[in-house]
């Protein structure tokens, strides 16, 4: 089962655009234009519960992330996004599309 949300930051600034596909949370990273598994964003929404996590549609995940939710700051996090670019199984957002509307299907 294959779930969006957007995940805000304690401002209640969107953080990522995030999707829920079994036990693992796949986050949105402009910098790569894909998904990639995040660890820390699983622990929280299945242990943690400290982030805020929303429920959103395709349409408003489309919107986010046209809107640049989950661009790096490649400066100040350059490792991060190394290894997103060097990650052997990233997910396209069509793909995850996809995902969804079949489940909703």
């Amino acid at each position: 089962m294959t779930r969006l949300f957007v995940i805000k930051n304690d401002d209640g600034s969107d953080l990522w655009v995030a999707a829920v596909i079994d036990q693992d949370v796949w986050t949105y990273v402009a910098n790569t234009g894909k998904f990639h598994r995040n660890e820390g964003a699983s622990d929280d929404f299945f242990f943690r519960n400290e982030l805020e996590f929303s429920d959103i549609g395709i349409a408003e995940a489309r919107r986010l992330i046209a809107a640049g939710v989950g661009t790096v700051d490649e400066q100040r996090w350059p490792d991060s996004v190394s290894r997103w670019r060097q990650d052997p199984s990233p997910m396209d957002p069509d793909v995850v599309f996809a995902s969804l509307a079949a489940d909703l299907g």
